[in-house]
């Protein structure tokens, strides 16, 4: 027998009767929701005000078969057929991948399984999880240390290149290299807060993600100006600039705006990240009673 959740979220039930003809769906997990409201006054004849309310979604999403789409298009088309008013950010799984995930320990979907608002389930095959514990052990405290400093490292480097090596006036090489500096910086906070590998390398999909344990992308890199939403829109989409345009329509000053924010960036991430390591270490190498 099918069961649901009690309608809690606006556009739930919308959104799952879409997700349900895009994929054969098992369940969702809510993650976080963001509601905001915007309004529209017209002051010119005819005069009217009209208020509209949006809402982004970050969800586990578990279905029985692989997507048949990229995650990307699979996003896209949420939004485009929720009007623009509901914005998902989708992790997918399996249900034969986090059923096997889950017995082997897997501490980001125990989390989002036995803590989360289930918004909708098929049957109650993953309810036995809920009782699992989370796996704190040395090793797994070296392999998120290992990681960490990894990525960081890689990212270090690729924010020194973008700074030092001369590009002759190829602005857009610079910020491609600062676009996989800062892809770096992302995959290591979610992995040292998550333990999280993500199968989706939107710089813009990394950034929301990394909002949920900090504001650090929306502190440094907000769109409320033109300029602001200008130097986000050179960050994410340096990669399909390079591949698609041959000119550069950006400048060096462009470029060394975008280096600034970048390595704020990395610098406020690496101190947060640390500090996140330090709180591992005391879970994971508590030291053993004596005999």
């Amino acid at each position: 027998m099918k069961t649901k959740a009690p309608k809690k979220f606006p556009f739930q039930e919308e959104l799952i009767d879409l997700i349900k003809k895009e994929l054969p769906l098992h369940s969702i997990y809510v993650i976080s929701a963001y509601q905001e409201k915007q309004r529209q006054n017209i002051y010119l004849s005819p005069q009217s005000s009209n208020a509209q309310k949006a809402i982004t979604y970050t969800l586990l999403i578990v279905c029985r078969k692989p997507l048949s789409k990229g995650l990307g298009d699979f996003m896209d088309v949420l939004y485009n057929r929720m009007q623009q008013q509901c914005k998902v950010y989708a992790i997918v799984y399996t249900l034969s991948n986090v059923i096997k995930k889950l017995d082997y320990g897997d501490n980001f979907l125990y989390q989002v399984i036995s803590k989360t608002t289930c918004m909708y389930k098929e049957d109650d095959t993953l309810s036995r999880f809920k009782n699992f514990q989370l796996s704190f052990c040395e090793e797994n405290y070296n392999n998120i240390r290992e990681t960490w400093e990894s990525r960081m490292y890689r990212a270090a480097y690729l924010l020194s290149v973008s700074d030092t090596i001369e590009f002759d006036e190829d602005s857009i090489s610079r910020i491609s290299i600062m676009h996989y500096a800062l892809e770096q910086v992302c995959l290591a906070l979610l992995f040292v807060f998550w333990e999280f590998k993500p199968q989706h390398y939107s710089l813009s999909y990394l950034l929301h993600l990394c909002n949920h344990f900090g504001q650090l992308p929306q502190t440094i890199f907000p769109k409320e100006t033109y300029g602001l939403h200008r130097i986000y829109y050179m960050l994410c989409n340096a990669h399909h600039i390079m591949r698609f345009k041959s000119g550069d329509e950006f400048s060096d000053r462009d470029a060394d705006k975008l280096h600034k924010r970048c390595y704020w960036f990395y610098k406020e991430a690496k101190s947060l990240g640390e500090a996140q390591l330090e709180h591992l270490k005391a879970l994971h190498c508590k030291p053993s009673n004596p005999k």
